[in-house]
């Protein structure tokens, strides 16, 4: 249930990061690249900031959204496919 939990925490947060963060902008290995960094960083997000807040099934759901929001954001910032951005901007 644990990893049930991560999983559909990660894709929710990677759902919203591509509706908030990147709506303009073509990241690379779209859209699974994303989803599975917002999956790591819902488990990084549980791992380091530990057992506190709202817990489901053995996982910190408030600590497993700042990390998949984080490392979205952060995956969004830096991901950016130049070639795909220069084609879209051409237009």
């Amino acid at each position: 249930m644990y990893w049930i939990t991560l999983i559909i925490v990660g894709l929710l947060v990677g759902w919203a990061v591509k509706s908030w963060l990147a709506q303009e902008k073509t990241l690379r290995g779209e859209p699974w690249l994303r989803l599975l960094i917002t999956i790591i960083g819902a488990w990084l997000g549980d791992a380091i900031l530990g057992d506190w807040g709202w817990m489901l099934a053995g996982f910190n759901v408030i600590a497993g959204i700042i990390g998949s929001f984080v490392l979205g954001w952060i995956w969004t910032a830096v991901g950016v496919d130049e070639e795909a951005s220069a084609s879209t901007d051409a237009r």
